[in-house]
């Protein structure tokens, strides 16, 4: 208990605000795709054509749109490998045996 209390003492402003990221699967590279995409395209705009204002805004218009995409990718395809996984390993059905009196299935059967 005490050593909880003094983790929470520890950790610094960063790491309470940054928390949340590291515990949703896909954040992280969600964000980093967005951040690349958008620094890689502005950062092209601006070679060709030397406007900042029009480069900027073209990164961050790259950054809203590729971050969620990304995020929204990763969770489908990690959602459709775990449905696969449940498809792939059989349901675990309690074996029914017609000799166990305490079965009310077993009583049922008996008394018809």
């Amino acid at each position: 208990m005490a050593s909880d209390e003094l983790d929470d003492q520890k950790k610094g402003l960063f790491s309470k605000v940054t928390e949340p990221f590291h515990t949703v699967p896909c954040t992280r590279t969600a964000y980093l795709h967005g951040f690349a995409s958008g620094l890689l395209s502005g950062v092209s705009t601006f070679l060709f054509t030397s406007n900042v204002r029009k480069a900027s805004n073209l990164g961050v218009v790259t950054f809203a749109l590729i971050m969620p995409g990304s995020f929204f990718y990763c969770r489908w395809k990690n959602f459709k490998k775990e449905l696969e996984k449940q498809r792939s390993t059989p349901a675990t059905i309690a074996p029914w045996r017609p000799d166990d009196e305490s079965s009310d299935v077993t009583n049922e059967m008996k008394e018809t």
